[in-house]
């Protein structure tokens, strides 16, 4: 019986048909076949999001971490393997010369799938976007701050006078919202991160929540809202965004042998 595994590609990797033609000679090995998006970049022929999610076993997504991100968004009910062809490449479980030895893995199911939690991103109650790194609520113009109302559970709690607020995942905890002096949060917790950036009031300070609260925002001037970096969006003073946790986690696929701690001391240079 035929096997497929769906495959989303970042723009700009060099060799890339060499690499899908190696890719598909050693998977078919296993008896797979590989189902490409048909909105990849290369004018190679595809097939659509839903025969990839209802025909194939699992994902992968060869790019960085922003393709990654961007597949998740696209597809989350399916274990996701990232093949990292980017730089950072802190979410992504392999790198692209690894993936060749890690095929008999993935194969037999000799590996680790990893639930990150995901968040559901409401704008006057209509679902705009899943997301896995960050809601960012950002000022529209640079000479300005920006007033956020923020509740928590339907209570209010606290009203930010700042340039922007980061509703962050733990597994975003390492991405914008590190930058902006958040914490670093262990990716399995089951948190919501609140980060000001360059808050008015030095009170304003980074806040840690249950991911099991519902928290709403409002603006009082026109603003902006930016989702894991890449939808962005008016988010007017008439309106109320709503971020809570999605019922459905990501799930990311790893070798066994994979320890965060030791990818943080890599990415991030700890200790050097």
């Amino acid at each position: 019986m035929q096997k497929y595994i769906g495959i989303f590609l970042r723009e700009k990797i060099p060799n890339i048909h060499s690499l899908l033609h190696t890719f598909k000679c050693e998977l078919s090995e296993y008896g797979y076949s590989l189902l490409i998006d048909e909105g990849n970049c290369y004018g190679l022929e595809g097939v659509s999001l839903e025969r990839i999610e209802r025909e194939s076993e699992f994902i992968l997504s060869l790019g960085g971490d922003g393709t990654l991100i961007s597949t998740l968004r696209k597809i989350h009910s399916l274990p996701i393997l990232g093949i990292n062809a980017g730089r950072l490449g802190f979410l992504t479980g392999i790198g692209v010369s690894d993936f060749l030895s890690f095929i008999p893995k993935l194969a037999s199911g000799d590996y680790k799938v990893q639930e990150h939690t995901m968040l559901g991103v409401y704008l006057n109650k209509s679902l705009l976007s899943l997301c896995i790194n960050e809601v960012l609520i950002s000022k529209n113009t640079l000479s300005t701050m920006t007033q956020i109302e923020a509740k928590i559970n339907q209570k209010a709690f606290n009203r930010y006078y700042c340039d922007g607020l980061i509703i962050a995942t733990p597994t975003g905890s390492t991405a914008y919202n590190i930058s902006a002096g958040g914490s670093v949060v262990y990716p399995y917790c089951k948190n919501i991160l609140l980060t000001p950036l360059a808050p008015h009031s030095l009170t304003q300070r980074p806040m840690v929540v249950g991911d099991n609260m519902e928290l709403e925002f409002e603006v009082f001037e026109e603003s902006k809202i930016i989702i894991d970096g890449q939808k962005m969006l008016d988010f007017l003073p008439t309106q109320t965004l709503k971020v809570r946790r999605n019922p459905q986690s990501a799930q990311l696929i790893y070798p066994k042998e994979r320890d965060y701690f030791e990818v943080l001391r890599e990415k991030f240079h700890w200790g050097e």
